[in-house]
């Protein structure tokens, strides 16, 4: 047995959720070691929505955004979402999947795409490892023991267990996570919505799609069901069939084509079988998200039904609330109380994605009764009754820790929340996107926000320190981002924490 000391954080868990953290605490100047117990990365199509935020996220710690975007599948490709018989054929109804279009610039740099994980994860693999952080894959966490100033956790590796000493543990890994099952830390919510079985397969069926065009397409054939999701590259999908609680795959290859087929209105194509799974939907949080020097990071804090593709979302932007903490913790910028914020403020997120995707899963019930009815009118409406459920920018983009200074409070989740997203700098809120000039350079306001520090931002008349950065001075405002998109007077300032949330702000002027 070896020991490995002295490194700042391990993380269990190599996941996008977990290396977005390694990405984070390393460039903030951090040791770090990831872990993972998988052979590699991820081979077929789990997470395949990442959202404005994540790539927001993303950008900010450098990671080439541009080069994951150009992987994605295009817009035009991917920005619908119908109810058809079969594939080929009768449309019952479509509507757009979320926001994805250029207008979208105008509040956010990196506007939503649809990336498989299959093919999101090596890309970000790469990345890291470009930073000199290789993921240990193969390697199985095993046990920690917590003391004053560190967690010493055993590890195994080709069967040679290692002891590895940090100043604190990242649970990253996943819905049945190991780290929180020894933290004693229990999940809260059901736990069995539903059970499906999935079907991964490469099939070029652009005969079928060309007039309707999409990422999602829900079946509506009697007796079979489920659904149809587009992965872009080399023509793969995945068909996503509900069973009964308990199933067990049994069935050989040629079985599972021929339920393929079965959803297809030309059934000659050809068709390969990769890999098939089951799961069971759940909707759970963690009860807490810390224990002593460990935290629970992504699914293994939280469980979302997929309908609103915010679960790998939730999980980066846990770890981007989380990083700037331990950072400031780890160089003594700030008491250990500081981590205390991490589950109060993004627990409350997480209940609230929680909600809307299930409440998105049981309303999608609504277009399967409807097609039962003879009334053709009832199942336009209950299509359309869908919107919200494929429109979460609210959700996705205007979250708000309830912080000190806040002057409102946070509003209840329903349809308008969700959907829509209104610019603000109340505290707790993300600082809004505008277009600016540094340098000669086009960049995002969120690309002024330092990953370790608070950054002061002033308006062109505020008195100021020189220890902030101001307009007019340290940037240029072409498009008056400051008095019409922050809705700010000339002498006020704010202030940004790291995660590029507003921590606070002087209104000194404002009318």
């Amino acid at each position: 047995m070896t020991t490995q000391s002295d490194i700042d954080v391990l993380i269990v868990g190599a996941g996008p959720v977990g290396i977005s953290a390694a990405m984070l605490l390393h460039k903030m100047g951090h040791s770090v070691r990831i872990i993972d117990r998988r052979e590699g990365p991820q081979r077929a199509p789990a997470a395949h929505v990442i959202n404005a935020r994540t790539f927001e996220v993303w950008r900010q710690i450098g990671i080439n955004v541009d080069h994951l975007r150009s992987i994605a599948q295009d817009p035009q490709a991917a920005g619908q979402v119908h109810w058809v018989t079969k594939l080929g054929g009768e449309v019952l109804g479509s509507l757009p999947y979320e926001r994805q279009g250029d207008e979208m610039l105008a509040i956010t740099p990196t506007p939503l795409r649809n990336l498989a994980q299959h093919i999101l994860e090596p890309v970000l693999v790469d990345e890291l490892s470009s930073m000199g952080i290789a993921v240990e894959y193969s390697t199985q966490w095993l046990s920690m023991i917590q003391e004053d100033e560190s967690v010493v956790s055993t590890v195994s590796h080709d069967g040679n267990d290692e002891v590895i000493v940090a100043k604190y543990l990242l649970g990253c890994d996943g819905a049945s996570s190991a780290v929180r099952h020894t933290s004693g830390i229990t999940m809260e919510g059901p736990d069995n919505l539903q059970s499906f079985a999935t079907i991964h397969f490469t099939a070029d069926l652009s005969s079928l799609t060309r007039e309707c065009p999409g990422v999602l397409f829900w079946l509506c054939d009697q007796g079979m069901g489920g659904t149809l999701i587009s992965h872009g590259s080399n023509n793969e999908w995945v068909y996503m069939h509900p069973v009964d609680a308990g199933y067990v795959i049994s069935q050989s290859d040629e079985e599972f084509e021929a339920m393929v087929r079965s959803v297809l209105i030309d059934a000659q194509v050809d068709i390969k079988i990769l890999r098939t799974s089951s799961w069971t939907m759940t909707s759970q949080i963690a009860d807490r998200y810390r224990d002593g020097r460990v935290f629970l990071v992504g699914d293994a804090a939280h469980r979302f039904p997929p309908s609103g593709g915010m679960g790998l979302n939730s999980g980066v932007q846990d770890a981007h609330n989380l990083a700037w903490k331990l950072h400031a913790v780890i160089t003594d910028t700030a008491d250990d109380t500081l981590l205390d914020t991490y589950d109060p403020e993004r627990r409350p997120i997480a209940q609230r994605n929680a909600q809307a995707s299930l409440e998105n899963a049981f309303k999608m019930i609504e277009v399967f009764e409807a097609l039962g009815k003879p009334d053709q009118e009832g199942l336009s409406q209950a299509i359309s009754n869908q919107q919200t459920h494929f429109d979460m920018f609210g959700l996705q983009m205007g979250f708000r820790y309830e912080l000190e200074g806040s002057t409102t409070p946070i509003a209840p989740l329903g349809d308008d929340v969700i959907r829509n997203y209104t610019p603000s700098t109340e505290p707790g809120c993300r600082l809004p996107h505008g277009w600016l000039t540094r340098n000669d350079q086009r960049i995002s306001s969120l690309d002024l926000i330092d990953l370790t520090e608070t950054t002061v931002i002033a308006g062109p008349t505020a008195k100021v320190d020189g220890n902030c950065l101001q307009v007019g001075h340290d940037f240029d405002d072409p498009n008056n981002w400051w008095g019409a998109v922050l809705g700010l007077a000339d002498d006020a300032c704010i202030t940004v924490r790291p995660d590029q949330h507003v921590a606070s702000r002087d209104l000194v002027g404002k009318s």
